[in-house]
């Protein structure tokens, strides 16, 4: 017993008509320029943290609990 029982229409095969898409390569302008926008975003993030953990050691030196 199926569980999900298919139409016909869903289980039809493909025919030699349809040709599959050719491979596109990768473009490597494309590729650096994602790599730079990952290394920016990841230094940006660095920047907020390191800036909050700062402001965090500063209430702390002062004697807030933050």
């Amino acid at each position: 017993m199926q569980s999900h029982p298919q139409s016909l229409s869903e289980s039809v095969l493909a025919t030699g008509s349809s040709a599959p898409d050719p491979v596109v390569a990768p473009c490597p302008i494309l590729a650096a320029v994602k790599a730079r926008a990952k290394v920016l975003k990841k230094f940006r993030k660095n920047e907020r943290k390191r800036y909050f953990f700062s402001w965090c050691a500063c209430f702390h030196a002062l004697g807030f609990s933050f």
